[in-house]
């Protein structure tokens, strides 16, 4: 299996977007990182609502949305603290 992720170039422009008006390489790579491992437990997650809901193999929307509001996969809903490098949730702005 080919494995997929962001490109650098994304997340630069998603930096800038955002209202970032300087960054360094290291936040980029950074970024890139948490993004990617954010991507996998919520896919994980979404994967256990559609199993439950009895679809093997597909994850509706409504999967990743329910992983989203629920906050089911610890990372999301997490204050910035010394024990999980100081992540904000990354999805519903900042954290709660």
């Amino acid at each position: 299996m080919v494995k997929k992720c962001f490109s650098l170039y994304d997340i630069e422009e998603f930096l800038k977007e955002a209202g970032a008006e300087s960054f360094n390489e290291k936040a980029v790579f950074s970024l890139k990182k948490e993004l990617e491992e954010l991507t996998k437990e919520i896919v994980s997650s979404a994967q256990s609502y559609a199993n439950y809901a009895g679809r093997k193999s597909v994850i509706k929307s409504s999967d990743v949305k329910m992983v989203v509001e629920n906050g089911s996969t610890g990372i999301l809903m997490k204050k910035p603290g010394r024990h999980h490098n100081g992540r904000k949730a990354l999805i519903r702005g900042l954290a709660p």
